[in-house]
């Protein structure tokens, strides 16, 4: 008899190997990904407010000196 070659199945395993390293490798990109979104968004979030910080100072700033001049 002969036996069946065993080829085939380390050539599965080695794709099953290869593929667990990709799977990997797309989680910690995703991770990275995810954490770049979140600064991104924090950082958006920090130059809005920002915007209505000078907004309103220099609505105030024109505000003001017209009332106190009355």
């Amino acid at each position: 008899m002969t036996q069946l070659n065993p080829d085939p199945l380390d050539r599965i395993e080695s794709l099953l190997e290869h593929l667990t390293q990709d799977v990997e490798e797309l989680k910690n990109e995703m991770l990275r990904t995810n954490d770049k979104v979140e600064i991104y968004q924090k950082a958006s979030q920090q130059v809005v407010n920002l915007a209505f910080s000078l907004i309103i100072a220099a609505s105030l700033a024109i505000i003001v000196p017209a009332i106190i001049n009355r």
